[in-house]
């Protein structure tokens, strides 16, 4: 017995502990579920089936989509297909449509009603999503609108992706509090709810034999009847666009309610797959392979072979017919890789394992030894093995004549008669650094120069220690090591990145400085606290030379601005050491220069344009510049680029001033200058925020006083700045296009106040010259008139003159089909910009808007007065109204009534305030809406 025990073969006993473990372990690994998923695919794929007849999809298809002529549908379109459906006599309805939020009250109107002519054979979908996009937990049930979910019966929707995901299943209930929903498939096949978290679909039954009817065809009538009378019926979307598709085994992508319909399917022909657990038959495999092992040894390797092959072949035929008859879902992988992983070993052990592996690790040991002393030898760098000694055991070719020796390098020889001082002292100093104790042994890497033949020479020297196994001297406290000298010429490589650091530095076309390098001296000048000028130039009408003599001359005149600039900075700075010109750009060059303790910084931009006296010589052509100059000194609150930012926005400032000229950074304009920018940033995320907000100033009639409407005026409400003037972001959003999206949503806010307004009221917005450039403005007009339901009439845009500076046929074209809208049209702050009258006669407008320059102090003022009263005849003459801006005494009124104006607007009549302040004066009448006798 004890010899029986002492022949156990611990190879095989690892091997029976593996087989037995893997019916347990491999079903969970990630790569082994999915080839499971992959073959129960195919096992689906080669036994399809078909639907049965009670069950029909109503596919929103393009057809249906063309048909409608718009999406989302109106909810009457809705009702209409559960009309026709009932009256076709079909049975349950889902609508796989979300009515989670409310439409127009008569649409929202019409789909109940029709709900509840169905008598609640209605389900709409009720289905779990995410709250938040940052916050995977965060789940939110969403339910169709109360009004709806009155009349129909709710069914949960919630669909289960795979690891891959790939749509398999939905989920079989929903809890919503204390009830659980049972889902779609379920309601629609009438049947119990499967005591299952998931309901898997049999992807065998073929989505080409379900019964489909386009959308468009139910609502013309021509629907077939039959294929709706007594079914169950799925109506959803079908359309690519619509994009309610998912990626599902076999058949690669189908539409959600075609996934439902399969569901149904599958609960109708009782086909839901159930998965065979893998352990009970992987244990039988196991015991059956470890009870045969010692007959297959005896066999030969084909034998083995074929007999694995055969019994792969019949588990996966027993899969498939599993799977086809009883939808039974056989997991064939773990199997095939226990018989795999048996037939190995059988395989293994009548080769004899040991002995292999053996021979196996002494032919890499001496490919190994062998491939190292080839890539010594040949390597193009100097390579040295060196024992404790100093003895040279082997070395690289290159090394033999690397260094000025007489009679070169050689083994057996003392490395330290052949190599530098440095190299000796490194590699001795290393070497000093080993105990016996140490497990891992130092290396180094280190530049050196030294002087051979009279050159300086880099080199990079690497050294390795590595310890030799010694058994001899292991007890007496012996270290035995050997070093590897790897030595690399990096001279070229050297001079190459000095001159790579040097380009880096410089600008090409110039010589000067790049802006980088000379952020850099600054920084350097800062720390060592030397005062420095910094000025930046621009050469003014730099391009008009490009254009009349070319680039070429162009090129030549940057180069001798930039020499000229670089023999001028070092007579100007007080140390000449500290005197640094670079290009920054285009033709933007930069000054930077030290500065005396006494010295006034404005006599620096002076000697600078004292330079740019003389003409300079272009490619043989005389060429005068005149140049701006930004100039700061470099401040330790600002740094180095700060302070570079700080002179290019003093030389914005100077590029105002016509020919030459010079101006000093203002702390003042850069606060501005930096509340644009914050400004700039910030107002698109105000507009999702809310921050913007109209109020509305009154418009009155002159002759009565009688309010006749409102202009609506745009407010920033600030979080951290509190109300930000219209002067300061109106402009920022004109230079950077967000006018448009600006405009868009007052017109909308605007029209949505006005429309609860007494239908008399007109509602007046300003658009900007930007939105008639850029926008459609035709078009942003027409949607917020749709979306208010404001009639056209009661809509006037007003236009400020500096409109006419854009292509005035385009603006024409843009105000004719405003006009043809309906859309009143007002020339705002007349006289004050860039119409002319010939303009005024071309132009269909509508109002003539008085600036308010003119209406203030006019009853004192008689030039005032004739320019309004002139104002007044021309646009009489012409057929349109005048609006008074800035009335605020009633002398003023009283006047300007008597000029004829018909209309006025100021704070004699009104303060600019909220819709409903303005509403709730109209309708109480307040002395401030009414005529003031």
């Amino acid at each position: 017995m004890k010899e029986k025990v002492l022949k156990l073969n611990p190879t095989r006993l690892v091997l029976a502990g593996l087989l037995l473990l893997m019916p347990f372990a491999l079903p969970s690994i990630d790569m082994v579920r999915q080839i499971d998923h992959e073959i129960v695919d195919l096992r689906a794929e080669l036994a399809p089936r078909g639907a049965s007849d009670r069950l029909a999809f109503v596919a929103i298809d393009k057809e249906s989509l063309d048909h409608v002529g718009q999406w989302p549908w109106p909810r009457s379109v809705h009702a209409d297909i559960i009309d026709a459906l009932m009256s076709a006599g079909a049975a349950d309805v889902f609508l796989d449509v979300d009515f989670s939020t409310p439409s127009t009250p008569e649409g929202d109107q019409a789909l109940a009603a029709a709900l509840e002519r169905a008598g609640g054979g209605v389900l709409l979908p009720v289905f779990e999503q995410h709250q938040h996009i940052q916050d995977a937990a965060s789940v939110a049930v969403t339910h169709p609108i109360e009004l709806l979910a009155q009349h129909s019966w709710p069914a949960a929707a919630n669909v289960i992706v795979d690891d891959a995901g790939r749509f398999r299943g939905f989920g079989a209930g929903l809890s919503v509090g204390d009830v659980i929903l049972d889902s779609a498939p379920v309601l629609l096949a009438g049947v119990q709810r499967p005591d299952l978290p998931v309901l898997p679909i049999d992807f065998s039954i073929h989505p080409g034999s379900v019964s489909v009817i386009s959308a468009a065809d139910l609502l013309r009538g021509e629907a077939n009847p039959d294929l709706l009378r007594g079914r169950s019926v799925v109506v959803g979307a079908y359309a690519t666009e619509l994009k309610d598709l998912f990626p599902v085994p076999v058949y690669g992508i189908l539409s959600g309610p075609m996934l439902h319909v399969l569901a149904a399917e599958t609960l109708l022909q009782d086909r839901v797959p159930q998965v065979i657990p893998v352990w009970p038959l992987g244990l039988l495999l196991a015991l059956t392979l470890l009870g045969g092992s010692k007959l297959l040894r005896t066999q030969r390797v084909e034998t083995v072979a074929a007999i694995a092959i055969m019994v792969s072949c019949l588990l996966e035929i027993g899969g498939y017919l599993l799977q086809r008859e009883w939808s039974l879902q056989l997991l064939s992988v773990t199997y095939h890789l226990m018989i795999v992983t048996g037939l190995a070993a059988v395989l293994l052990e009548k080769i004899g394992l040991a002995a292999w592996l053996l021979e196996i690790a002494s032919a890499e040991r001496r490919n190994s030894r062998r491939i190292l002393k080839r890539v010594i030898s040949d390597s193009t760098d100097a390579v040295l093995i060196i024992d404790s000694g100093g003895r040279i055991i082997d070395l690289s070719r290159s090394a033999t004549n690397f260094f000025d020796v007489p009679y070169g390098l050689r083994r057996g020889a003392d490395f330290r008669a052949g190599v530098p001082a440095q190299i000796v002292a490194l590699v001795e100093r290393l070497s000093l650094t080993v105990t016996v104790t140490d497990k891992l042994l130092p290396s180094v890497k280190e530049e050196i120069m030294v002087m051979q033949n009279g050159q300086p020479l880099d080199l990079e020297v690497a050294v390795t220690l590595s310890r030799l196994e010694d058994n001899m001297h292991e007890d007496a406290g012996f270290s035995s090591f050997v070093s590897c000298l790897t030595i690399r010429d990096v001279s070229a490589r050297k001079a190459y990145e000095t001159k790579l650091r040097r380009l880096s530095q410089i600008d090409d076309l110039t010589g000067a400085l790049n802006r980088r390098e000379l952020v850099n001296r600054l920084a350097q000048c800062g720390d060592q606290g030397v005062a420095m000028a910094v000025a930046a130039i621009d050469l003014h009408r730099f391009a008009s030379v490009n254009t009349t003599f070319g680039r070429a001359t162009g090129d030549h005149l940057l180069s001798a601005v930039a020499r000229r600039l670089m023999a001028g900075a070092h007579e100007i700075a007080s140390d000449s050491t500290r005197a640094f010109v670079a290009r920054l750009g285009g033709d933007v060059f930069c000054v930077a220069v030290a500065v005396g303790e006494a010295e006034n910084l404005a006599t620096i931009p002076e000697r600078i344009l004292a330079l740019f006296v003389k003409s300079f010589d272009a490619h043989g052509i005389k060429v005068h510049m005149d140049v701006r100059i930004g100039a700061c000194l470099l401040a330790d609150a600002l740094g180095a680029a700060a302070s570079l930012d700080a002179a290019e926005l003093a030389l914005d400032e100077a590029k105002k001033i016509g020919g030459s000229g010079w101006h000093v950074y203002d702390p003042l304009a850069a606060v501005q200058q930096a509340k644009r920018m914050r400004l700039e940033q910030e107002m698109r995320h105000a507009l999702r925020d809310n921050q913007f907000f109209l109020t509305y100033q009154p418009q009155v009639a002159m002759a009565s006083g009688a309010v006749s409407g409102a202009e609506a005026l745009m407010r920033w409400r600030h979080r951290d700045l509190g109300l930000v003037s219209p002067l300061d972001f109106i402009e920022v959003a004109e230079s950077n296009g967000f006018i448009c999206e600006l405009g868009r949503w007052a017109l909308v806010e605007a029209c949505s106040a006005a429309s609860s307004w007494p239908s008399h009221l007109t509602v007046a917005v300003n658009v900007s010259a930007v939105q008639f450039a850029k926008a459609d403005l035709c078009a942003d007009v027409g949607h917020a008139l749709a979306l208010s339901g404001l009639e056209p009439g009661r809509l006037h845009l007003e236009v400020t003159e500096t409109a006419f500076l854009l292509d005035p046929e385009r603006l024409l074209r843009q105000v004719t089909e405003l006009r043809a809208l309906g859309i009143g049209i007002a020339l705002d702050d007349f006289g004050t910009g860039y119409s002319s009258l010939g303009y005024i006669a071309r132009f269909p407008f509508d109002k003539i808007k008085i600036d308010q320059c003119f209406i203030r102090g006019i009853v004192d003022n008689p030039a005032n007065q004739a320019i309004v009263q002139s104002i007044q005849s021309l646009a009489r003459g012409l057929g349109m109204a005048t609006v008074c801006e800035g009335v605020e005494e009633e002398a003023e009124w009283r006047m300007l009534a008597g000029f004829g104006c018909q209309q006025g607007q100021g704070y004699y009549f009104g303060k600019p305030q909220t819709a409903e302040e303005l509403l709730e004066g109209i309708n109480q009448k307040r002395p401030e809406y009414r005529a003031i006798a």
